[in-house]
């Protein structure tokens, strides 16, 4: 049976139209694996890792801003409907600290586009700076007077720095009530499966986590996205998948949550294959070697398919989580057969 999904949050790269500034070699982020995603992607390639089993078919998509041009995001507001794609909707770039009249100028321009449906500034560690500048809380008030706007939001929620942003963030979400925030990759929970680090610092971030979703989940206005889980570790396990969606679930409710893949960052996660024993210089010496590859965007779906947290769901919710919430929340059409 082919399973229908809506991803919430992917993002296509055109290189040749586009700046990309941070996909550049000589840019940070300064990733080993970085000449993976150096590339241009369409939705035809999506649908391409697709084609294998016909297991899934991508029925809607949101394409989140990826840098084409910052300066400008209208440009990639356009090159995303130049490609007359089906069912999707676009998240643009916007600056927040900008003056106000030129933020209201861009919003505007912004807003010609039929595909538009929200904005993204990426928050990470300037995020107490953004949130506590006055320009930044005037035009928060701007996108709250658009109908039904979304803003994407993105920070780790696990870091100490969070403690200080939390309660401008928390006071920001009351002040801007009919503006929708959705967290980013589940706000970057730590890996509390992976033996990479100490296990009191990873028990320590989780807890801090914990409260800061649960705090955020109090707001109706609020909603969470599950993904990203290579930008914490390429070799992330479904155990630590499953324990955070299902501690998602518990604070969001299943309305609330959305499950998505961060194409093509998700081809930078690793899957693990079978383990091989050889012999090394005529030497009755073993050595096991994990055969690592990446993951493909088909198996990155399958994966989520058959953790736990998602086996244990019911039909209804696991439409939900894969399909109807997004559906609803970026307001796309019903494509599901």
């Amino acid at each position: 049976m082919t399973i229908n999904i809506i991803d919430p949050h992917l993002h296509l790269f055109n290189r040749s139209h586009g700046d990309y500034h941070w996909l550049k070699t000589q840019n940070p982020p300064f990733w080993p694996d970085k000449s993976i995603i150096q590339q241009d992607f369409s939705i035809d390639d999506i649908n391409n890792f697709l084609l294998v089993n016909n297991n899934i078919k991508l029925s809607g998509f949101i394409h989140i801003e990826a840098g084409f041009d910052n300066a400008q995001p209208w440009r990639e507001l356009e090159y995303i409907e130049s490609l007359d794609c089906q069912n999707n909707r676009t998240i643009a770039s916007i600056d927040l600290l900008a003056i106000p009249e030129h933020f209201q100028t861009s919003l505007k321009r912004l807003q010609q586009y039929q595909s538009l449906i929200g904005a993204r500034h990426i928050f990470d560690e300037q995020a107490y700076a953004i949130l506590a500048s006055h320009h930044s809380q005037k035009n928060f008030a701007s996108l709250n007077e658009v109908t039904d706007f979304i803003f994407e939001l993105q920070l780790p929620l696990a870091d100490e720095s969070a403690i200080i942003v939390m309660p401008l963030l928390i006071q920001t979400i009351a002040n801007n009530s009919q503006l929708r925030f959705i967290i980013n990759h589940a706000g970057f929970p730590p890996n509390v499966t992976s033996k990479a680090s100490s296990k009191d610092i990873n028990n320590d971030a989780w807890s801090l986590w914990q409260q800061h979703i649960n705090e955020l989940a109090k707001y109706p206005n609020v909603f969470i996205k599950c993904s990203g889980w290579e930008m914490q570790d390429r070799h992330y396990k479904m155990s630590w998948f499953s324990k955070v969606v299902s501690f998602c679930l518990k604070t969001f409710s299943v309305d609330r949550v959305m499950l998505a893949s961060n194409f093509p960052l998700c081809l930078l996660g690793r899957k693990v294959g079978k383990k091989l024993g050889r012999k090394v210089e005529n030497k009755l010496e073993s050595k096991v070697d994990n055969e690592l590859s990446n993951k493909d965007y088909e198996s990155y779906w399958l994966d989520i398919l058959g953790s736990e947290v998602i086996k244990q769901c019911s039909e209804n919710e696991k439409n939900a989580l894969l399909y109807h919430n997004a559906l609803r929340i970026y307001q796309l059409s019903n494509a599901e057969l």
